[in-house]
């Protein structure tokens, strides 16, 4: 068995880039429809292609489960219908419960550096609970709920032991994103608020994918890594 990851042909990179950028065209031009619903659904199906072909034992099935379920919240909150947000919001849940689950499911003990960063992103999820705590009661709750699972979820990519922290960043990249759409929908509107969370989005899931790939794609003993 070879100690790299099998290489990933171009191709991938390229339709996720081309179907991104295709996604944040739409948007900026205000083009909405189901037209649009399926660019945007193209670049984690992508991704989700690519786990399904180039990874292997339980990391296959988890990360295909957090890639199913983000390509359901990418839908749900981009058709065009009242009332869907929180349909999204529990399909971006369970993606986000799955990366949780495969990260700690190989994670070690935290080093000085480590426990530092999970204070910070402890104290984080503190202030975003009271920085929220003013929006409708009836998504309080979830709110809170999906605050404490992405901080949970970061905490549990930080300490997969890795020869990087590529995998910690896109999973703070996917914080980002998702710090950026609740403040545009709950607290104020961020000029650009849309493209800026949209972009941050793309960028997380293909930085996080290819960190796993790295750790836990075919080529390499599962949940090691090589040095």
């Amino acid at each position: 068995m070879n100690s790299e990851a099998d290489p990933i042909p171009i191709w991938y990179p390229a339709v996720y880039a081309m179907a991104a950028m295709a996604f944040m065209v739409l948007l900026g031009m205000d083009h909405t429809g189901i037209s649009r619903t399926v660019v945007k659904a193209i670049p984690v199906t992508i991704l989700l292609f690519l786990v399904i072909t180039r990874f292997q034992g339980p990391a296959r099935l988890l990360l295909a489960g957090a890639l199913l379920g983000s390509a359901g919240g990418d839908i749900l909150l981009d058709l065009p219908y009242a009332g869907l947000f929180i349909f999204g919001l529990v399909s971006f849940l369970l993606a986000h419960l799955f990366y949780l689950v495969l990260f700690f499911r190989y994670a070690s003990a935290a080093d000085g550096f480590e426990k530092a960063m999970i204070a910070g992103l402890m104290i984080f999820a503190g202030a975003m609970v009271w920085l929220f705590r003013g929006i409708d009661p009836s998504l309080f709750g979830p709110v809170v709920l999906y605050i404490g699972v992405i901080v949970a979820m970061s905490i549990g990519a930080l300490l997969v032991p890795a020869p990087n922290r590529l995998l910690f960043w896109g999973a703070l990249l996917f914080i980002a994103s998702d710090v950026v759409l609740a403040v545009n929908k709950f607290l104020l509107i961020i000029p650009h608020g849309r493209l800026i969370n949209i972009s941050l989005y793309f960028i997380a899931q293909y930085v996080i994918i290819l960190a796993a790939r790295a750790i836990w794609g075919k080529g390499r003993k599962s949940g090691t890594v090589q040095n």
